[in-house]
């Protein structure tokens, strides 16, 4: 190494044991000084000195990744662009440290923001799904992530702490001082309002960035609340490719279907009015395949198969089964699927009332040539 230069070890073990082994094991994480990009960018391919805890990780990656892929093993460490997303995602959390809520102290969240960003612009998109998985299953509990601040009151006062534990002499003889302690868990997308110095649309915009290297913890968490999930060149990437569409379609079977169907219908309309077509096609394309899944859900032996039902035809859920129902149907006419004639009256049967919607009516016209 040569003289000046920062081993990169001792960066590689404390970002490990403080905060990413507890983002996928669970446990409590402690968020220290911000690593910066240069820091983050030198860990490389190095391995936790802790074996004991990165094997933990490692069989708990292959839990998350079996619920999308029949995967028995990952590289047991993280990759120098794994590192790097870690790193910037436990800076982003320090950045709404309330210490920085102080007179001299409220430009470093945005010091730290900026970094972050010229940071992942250096780490680039996961090239295949399985880089796509991989990189999941070190940040698939991202929006889970939680500051815990606790209010104490007692007989003469109150006082709040942010992510911190109060100090034992406030809380000491409970019965005869009249000690109450509120435990108030605050998410990731919280922090900024909760007493730090970030602003919450550059916080949002910085978390937007970290899920575009992250493309598949965007989809798996599609039903998030913010920030809303919009196409993005890595995620049409990813549905792009057969073994990336099978595992997003995968991924959002196990979510509430109509939040999922609001969220993708909403990220769609958003491309027909940005004229992306090439976009459009891609998304329409998973669009197709969700119906098709939901159509032949309903098929079964011995029954009449249930309509695919669309709720008020005006909504963006409405839109996504619409848009997938009308391509679905065209695809089998055109195609045939595949199926057997039989199970292709039924599929169209179960598709027709979506696909001859009102919502379809404007899926159509937004296709139409002009």
């Amino acid at each position: 190494m040569a003289k000046g230069e920062r081993d990169p070890q001792p960066l590689c073990d404390r970002l490990f044991s403080t905060f990413l082994a507890p983002l996928v094991l669970g446990g409590a994480m402690r968020p220290i000084k911000a690593f910066g990009g240069k820091n983050a960018l030198s860990i490389g391919e190095r391995t936790p000195s802790d074996v004991d805890a990165l094997s933990r990780t490692q069989l708990a990656r292959v839990r998350i990744a079996r619920k999308l892929a029949p995967v028995d093993r990952f590289e047991p460490a993280p990759s120098e662009h794994e590192w790097a997303i870690a790193a910037m995602l436990h800076d982003l959390v320090q950045a709404t440290h309330p210490g920085f809520n102080a007179t001299f102290r409220r430009s470093g969240p945005l010091r730290i923001m900026n970094v972050i960003e010229k940071t992942l612009d250096r780490v680039p998109p996961p090239r295949t799904a399985g880089e796509a998985l991989s990189r999941h299953t070190w940040m698939s509990r991202m929006f889970e992530l939680a500051r815990t601040d606790i209010e104490v009151k007692w007989w003469t006062g109150s006082e709040t702490f942010l992510g911190e534990d109060p100090p034992a002499r406030l809380t000491a003889w409970p019965e005869l001082r009249r000690v109450q302690q509120t435990r108030t868990p605050r998410p990731l997308m919280d922090l900024p309002m909760a007493g730090g110095a970030v602003d919450a649309a550059r916080f949002t915009s910085v978390v937007e960035a970290l899920l575009s290297r992250t493309p598949l913890t965007d989809f798996v968490t599609i039903d998030r609340a913010a920030p809303t999930f919009t196409w993005r060149h890595e995620t049409l990437t990813l549905c792009a490719t057969n073994a990336g569409r099978t595992m997003v379609l995968r991924a959002l079977a196990q979510l509430p279907d109509r939040q999922v169907d609001a969220a993708l219908g909403r990220a769609t309309r958003q491309l027909f009015a940005a004229k992306a077509l090439r976009a459009v096609s891609l998304a329409v394309d998973l669009l197709r395949e969700r119906a098709l899944m939901a159509a032949e859900a309903r098929i079964g032996i011995d029954r009449e198969p249930d309509p695919l039902t669309l709720g008020p035809e005006t909504t963006d859920a409405a839109f996504a089964v619409s848009a997938g129902a009308l391509a679905a149907s065209h695809w089998i006419a055109q195609t045939g699927g595949g199926f057997a004639e039989n199970e292709r009256k039924l599929l169209l049967r179960v598709l027709a009332p979506a696909a001859n919607s009102a919502a379809a009516g404007e899926v159509k016209a937004l296709l139409a040539p002009h």
